[in-house]
């Protein structure tokens, strides 16, 4: 009766596979949605590009004109307005001019560093979303690590009980009970470190989404046959490294970080060009010793003299153009980076597949089998309790290694589709 019980244990185990939830492609979509309307590095990133597009307008306009009042030659003591040939209010206005040019450089330069901002903003998108997919998926196999320990301690439980009792009769060696709780023993050690997992991986996925760290979230686990089933093989390495360079916001920031550094140079090279200043002046004269004398009007062009631009805006030039010269190269270390990021992450996509259809058609069904076949012969007696204790373990190892490298390859699938997509989708 013992044996029977414990045969029926072994086979609900078993043949007991962690349910694929429906909604689970749709949860990881709410949460990455979530994570990019409430992440706060986003929002970070979003009132930067905004800044930087506001400051647009202003680089391009003209220096705010000067507006002088003032009155001259005034009697003393009593500040008489009127007592003197000389007395005159005055009224002037002046508008400076910069260099032809200087204001489209700057502007243009301006709405290069939006550009890179903008880009900024959907490069961090994409990271956001691929690290809530990598939390999410370090959850959900937590999550189905913990389902699998569970179902694995109940069977050890009844396997600690059975193991006791044919000691107790004096059927079995007093090693199988032993062994039965040093496995019992192990595997929830193995389940407080999984649960730490879990809290650790349920942190993430909340800090992302800007919620509290312990907020519940429903996941199911992981059906490492669904996914198996849904895998398909990626695209050429030299297409999604070609679709990358021609996409990614980060090379975009970075072209707009070159185009900004052209610019400056030619926004310091024409600092060095004078400026134009505009006056106009318009003066009243009061009645004074029954003389009415005229108003008169002036007006003035006054030009600055870059006499110090050997020290000061010829240097610039040249930073500027040093500058431009590490932005050249930076957009070179960023393709090289790009590609190499592609190549490594489809290489990664390709061998956890394989890995994954290895261990779901072969590794998972001859585990099981060979635990069916172990059991059979330990009923008639014909093997030892180890040795069905150590192949059920095997089992379970392999369903385990099987959950995880689903989880592995989907999150590296998503980090694949990140580095080569138009836009950001988990």
């Amino acid at each position: 009766m013992n044996i029977r019980r414990f045969v029926w244990l072994a086979v609900l185990v078993c043949s007991a596979t962690p349910v694929l939830a429906q909604q689970r492609d749709s949860l990881l979509d709410a949460l990455v949605q979530e994570a990019l309307a409430q992440n706060p590095t986003v929002a970070q990133r979003q009132a930067a590009a905004r800044a930087a597009m506001l400051r647009i307008r202003s680089a391009g306009a003209l220096p705010d004109p000067m507006l002088t009042a003032g009155v001259m030659d005034l009697v003393l003591p009593r500040f008489a307005f009127n007592q003197s040939d000389f007395t005159e209010l005055d009224a002037e206005l002046s508008q400076n001019f910069p260099w032809p040019g200087s204001l489209g450089a700057r502007a243009g330069a301006a709405k290069a560093t939006a550009a890179g901002a903008q880009a900024e903003e959907q490069a961090t998108r994409r990271e956001i979303t691929a690290m809530m997919a990598d939390a999410y998926y370090r959850l959900q196999y937590a999550v189905s690590a913990l389902a699998s320990l569970r179902h694995q301690l109940t069977l050890l439980d009844a396997a600690v009980q059975i193991s006791t009792i044919r000691y107790g009769t004096g059927v079995a060696p007093q090693s199988d009970p032993l062994q039965a709780k040093l496995s019992r023993d192990r595997l929830q050690l193995e389940a407080l470190s999984a649960e730490s997992d879990r809290v650790s991986a349920l942190a993430a996925v909340n800090a992302l989404r800007n919620h509290s760290a312990n907020d519940p979230l429903p996941v199911a686990p992981i059906d490492a046959a669904a996914v198996r089933a849904g895998a398909t093989p990626p695209p050429s390495p030299d297409s999604l490294v070609a679709a990358a360079l021609a996409t990614h916001p980060r090379l975009a920031a970075r072209h707009a970080a070159l185009d900004e550094a052209a610019r400056m140079i030619q926004v310091e090279r024409l600092g060095g060009r004078p400026d134009f200043t505009l006056m106009l002046r318009y003066g009243y004269r009061p009645r004074s010793f029954n003389f009415n004398p005229p108003d008169f009007f002036s007006a003035s062009v006054g030009v600055r003299l870059p006499l110090w631009a050997g020290r000061k805006q010829h240097p610039l030039t040249d930073a500027a153009r040093a500058e431009y010269v590490a932005a050249s190269a930076e957009l070179r270390d960023t393709e090289l980076q790009l590609g190499r990021d592609v190549t490594e992450t489809a290489a990664r996509v390709a061998a956890a597949q394989q890995r994954l259809a290895l261990l779901v058609d072969h590794v998972v069904p001859a585990a099981q089998g060979t635990v069916e076949s172990v059991l059979r012969s330990y009923q008639v007696g014909r093997a030892e309790f180890l040795t069905l204790l150590s192949v059920e373990d095997a089992r379970y190892r392999a369903e385990l290694e099987a959950a995880e490298v689903a989880a592995y390859y989907q999150t590296q699938l998503v980090r694949l589709r990140q580095l080569t997509a138009r836009e950001s989708q988990p």
